[in-house]
């Protein structure tokens, strides 16, 4: 077993399911892209992120509690590799194309899923590394802590995205055995994805609201345990407990052990997924490419309510956003995520304990207050607006606009000017951005009574700021396009340019949240000051979209 499932991960990789970093012989654009990306965009936002590690620990520290930070590093890695887990292993379980063309080999169930939970794990090496790792050294530098924390530091990195993965596949396996049935296959695994997806969002949140603990309580912890706050912090993936134990009692010998017990149960949580592998995994894959339809006579007198007059720019703006929902892969890893946050927001309203809920009302009402002050309503300006930014640049669909065409880039054959073809993908990613963006926000100032007129500024300056993201994405999917590709996961999962556009966002969202700090402007000069930036950036990338832009995607076609 052990030999074909390493046999399969290394033919997996080959073939595309591992990481590729955008290298392209003879392209000058890949290579400028990744240096820009590990000379500009990692240490910008690395910087920031350790800044906000610093404020955060010093913060702890005064109290006593340091060690919270560790299990808030673990914590949240864990959750976001348990999310996001659900989209990779559908994506990689499922809808990758070379699925159905293992079943005739003599590899077993157990065998295909331990392959394809190893290329899913890489991806998650990132995002601990990214996540964990930074709050790992920063910790142990201000402990001053030995080799042996930093050598159990990275064990526990390795074994870390075992146990949310495992959970996300479990899930995953289940809904699929009963969605893979029926006729329409297409509709039944977007839909099975989206029920993995809210189930796996509900159950954390659930688990949760039989959580709650009094600020007496609170306090009274405290007293007693020098690191009783940061164990609470484990509740929501009980294995971490173990991982945070060894690494504050890295020292002594129950460091050793509950290293021991984390990395046993990281294991055996694998073992049984294989075990339920083999009892589910076939039945809910076979047929997965199948998909039926319905056929039925067009009468003459209906030829012409089906014919209707639209823009160019509308009309292909309208047969991107069909593709992207039509299509499994990217359906579920660009539109989706669009809308995980405000499902966040609705989740955490939802299943809140009683308690929970009458103090974020009162709190709600206190910054109802607050947002009458001028200058606090101008740092929440400049935050939302850097937090748009951010956003905009996260769903990967500007990103991977010239990429999803592939190698059969037939677009030439549209009637249309080069300019508007640019102008309807992109905003087919603004679209879905910024509806997401809305569930937020609208909900948000309706519940704090915001004034009416900053409510106005900030989905006016939002909306530019993504046009800004949406746009850089584009510009870097038109200077570095991955056409080469065999399966749409390749075009979406594989595809470097969503890291730089995420990565270039970050620096410009953080960096309008960096200055709304220093600068602490009331809400009039904030929104001319913030909004004139975004509106300058949209102008020079639209400009830079027509001239070069243009051109770029001729060459592509040519």
């Amino acid at each position: 077993m052990r030999n074909k499932t390493f046999v399969l991960t290394k033919v997996l990789l080959k073939n595309g399911g591992g990481i590729d970093f955008g290298f392209k012989r003879g392209s000058k654009w890949s290579w400028v892209l990744m240096a820009a990306f590990f000379l500009v965009f990692i240490p910008i936002a690395l910087f920031a992120f350790l800044e906000l590690i610093g404020l955060l620990y010093q913060g702890l520290a005064v109290i006593g509690q340091e060690s919270v930070i560790i299990s808030w590093g673990l914590a949240i890695s864990s959750l976001i590799i348990f999310i996001f887990g659900i989209f990779h292993i559908l994506s990689t379980f499922y809808f990758a194309n070379d699925v159905e063309n293992f079943l005739p080999l003599p590899v077993k169930p157990r065998e295909i899923v331990g392959a394809k939970f190893f290329t899913v794990v890489l991806y998650e090496y990132l995002l601990v590394g990214f996540v964990f790792l930074p709050i790992l050294v920063y910790y142990g530098i201000q402990q001053k802590a030995g080799i042996l924390f930093y050598l159990y530091g990275l064990i526990i990195t390795v074994f870390l995205p075992i146990v949310p993965l495992v959970l996300a596949a479990f899930l995953v396996m289940l809904v699929m055995r009963v969605t893979n049935l029926g006729r329409y296959r297409e509709m039944l695994k977007i839909g099975g994805g989206l029920l993995s997806f809210a189930l796996g969002v509900s159950i954390n949140f659930f688990l949760q609201r039989f959580d709650t603990i009094t600020p007496e309580m609170l306090q009274q912890m405290i007293l007693d345990d020098r690191n009783a706050l940061s164990m609470l912090q484990t509740r929501l993936f009980p294995s971490v407990q173990w991982a945070l134990k060894s690494l504050i009692n890295f020292e002594i010998a129950s460091g050793l052990t509950n290293l021991l017990i984390f990395a046993a149960l990281s294991a055996a949580a694998f073992l049984v997924l294989l075990f339920f592998a083999e009892l589910i995994y076939f039945k809910g894959v076979i047929g997965i490419s199948e998909s039926g339809s319905r056929r039925h006579r067009i009468k003459a007198d209906q030829v012409g309510g089906l014919v209707k007059q639209r823009t160019p720019i509308l009309s292909y703006l309208l047969l991107e956003m069909k593709i992207l929902i039509r299509t499994p892969i990217y359906f579920l890893n660009c539109v989706v995520i669009n809308f995980v946050w405000p499902l966040f927001l609705i989740m955490g309203l939802f299943f809140s304990s009683n308690e929970a809920e009458v103090g974020f009302v009162e709190r709600l009402g206190t910054l109802s207050g607050i947002l009458q002050e001028p200058e606090i309503a101008g740092i929440v300006f400049g935050v939302v607006l850097g937090i748009a930014a951010i956003l905009g640049g996260s769903n990967g669909i500007t990103a991977t606009a010239i990429s999803r065409e592939g190698q059969q880039l037939y677009v030439k054959h549209i009637p249309m000017r080069y300019q508007e073809q640019l102008i309807a993908k992109l905003l087919s990613g603004v679209v879905f951005s910024y509806a997401g963006f809305l569930l937020m926000v609208i909900p948000a100032a309706v519940l704090i009574k915001a004034p009416v007129y900053f409510t106005i500024l900030v989905l006016a300056a939002s909306f530019a700021a993504m046009l800004l993201t949406g746009m850089m994405g584009l510009m870097i999917d038109l200077l570095n396009p991955k056409l080469d590709w065999d399966t749409e996961q390749m075009a979406v999962k594989q595809n470097m340019n969503l890291l730089y556009n995420m990565l270039a966002s970050m620096v410009i969202g953080f960096g309008l949240i960096a200055l709304t700090f220093m600068l602490r402007l009331e809400i009039a000069a904030a929104a001319v000051l913030f909004s004139g930036i975004v509106i300058l950036g949209c102008a020079g990338m639209y400009y830079l979209m027509k001239t070069y832009g243009t051109v770029r995607f001729r060459e592509l076609e040519g």
